[in-house]
């Protein structure tokens, strides 16, 4: 049922969600960058980790979505030997273990990333042997593993990247793209039938199992949410599409509720000022890489930076820039194929 007044609020109070959104968005998202400094980077410091570009870009490191960043850069270091074994498969042979922290030959950019990657190194060589034949389009180590790795160390492994408020805005985010759907069933409410309460909750607890409770594998917990959060959606637009909706406000909650919660969401960033120098110099070495020319990269090491295109995941826009007709030292192949490794 249509009644212009409450329909006329309830209107703008989706639509004030939606801005606010958009205003938190536009305004820490470019904080960072407005943060940046204007300089040319050309190479990042010894001991550099492609798991140190997760921690500083995004306050926490996902060893699984490295695997070949992980290999050239632990091949580059020396501790493994890269064997050609398939188009998408390669055998890595240990030669040593990187040295523990403490010690005077370990080379590290930040300790607390170094440990866990060192740990990561040994659980995975320790459990399998000397030498391991790994996919290059799979994790070298699960999720779940890298987290139990993880609980062994007293220190939050965000520490100093990301402070409180950080976390406050990302729930702020998530609390305003939900709250649309929760108007549009209070206003159904009010006008017409009270089991419209029911397609906010079942929203919320899709939403909740998805975003947040991990332990439960991707796949299923995505079929299980999509249960809840479809059928919540449903009642919804069914709702909506029978009456008067001059402002669209059915279609408009739940384009919010996604475009917030996993897309603008993204963009809410606040990050510790003493973070910000690392940032800027991340942001500058890969502007770097791609935009500079053939002749300005002529001189660099293709596969000293190799690494780096992986996090950055710009290899594919930047591989022809460089020279790369000759195979590194650690890379072994009988019949001189590359592999999509290199």
């Amino acid at each position: 049922m249509y009644i212009p007044v409450p329909y006329h609020i309830a209107g703008g109070c989706i639509y004030a969600c939606l801005l606010i959104i958009c205003i938190l968005a536009i305004f820490y998202g470019f904080r960072a960058r407005r943060n940046v400094k204007k300089e040319k980077i050309t190479s990042l410091p010894r001991g550099f980790s492609p798991l140190d570009i997760q921690r500083i870009f995004i306050g926490k490191t996902y060893p699984g979505k490295l695997t070949r960043a992980l290999i050239v850069h632990w091949a580059r270091l020396g501790y493994i030997r890269v064997k050609y074994a398939g188009r998408y498969k390669v055998k890595l042979v240990r030669l040593k273990f990187p040295p523990v922290h403490d010690n005077e030959k370990a080379v590290f950019f930040d300790r607390g990333t170094y440990v866990r990657e060192r740990d990561i190194f040994c659980e995975l060589f320790a459990r399998k042997g000397a030498a391991i034949t790994v996919s290059l389009n799979k994790p070298l180590i699960t999720s779940a593993r890298a987290k139990s790795i993880d609980y062994d160390y007293a220190a939050r492994e965000d520490e100093g990247v990301y402070s409180t408020k950080h976390y406050k805005l990302k729930v702020l985010t998530f609390v305003l793209s939900f709250m649309p759907v929760f108007i549009c069933s209070l206003y159904f409410c009010f006008t017409n039938s009270f089991m419209m309460i029911i397609p906010p909750f079942a929203i919320l607890i899709g939403m909740f199992v998805l975003r947040f409770i991990k332990g439960i594998p991707f796949f299923f917990r995505l079929v299980w949410s999509s249960v809840w959060i479809g059928a919540g959606l449903a009642m919804i637009i069914v709702s909506f599409h029978n009456m008067f909706d001059p402002l669209l406000l059915g279609y408009a909650s739940i384009v919010i509720l996604f475009l917030g919660s996993f897309v603008l969401v993204r963009f809410i960033d606040h990050r510790e000022k003493n973070n910000l120098s690392d940032y800027s110099d991340l942001v500058n070495f890969r502007k770097f890489l791609l935009f500079s020319g053939k002749d300005k990269l002529s001189s660099v090491d293709y596969y000293e930076v190799l690494p780096y295109l992986y996090a950055f995941n710009i290899k594919p826009l930047v591989k022809r820039k460089f020279a790369t007709d000759v195979l590194p030292d650690w890379f072994e192949s009988e019949d001189g194929k590359r592999g999509s490794l290199l």
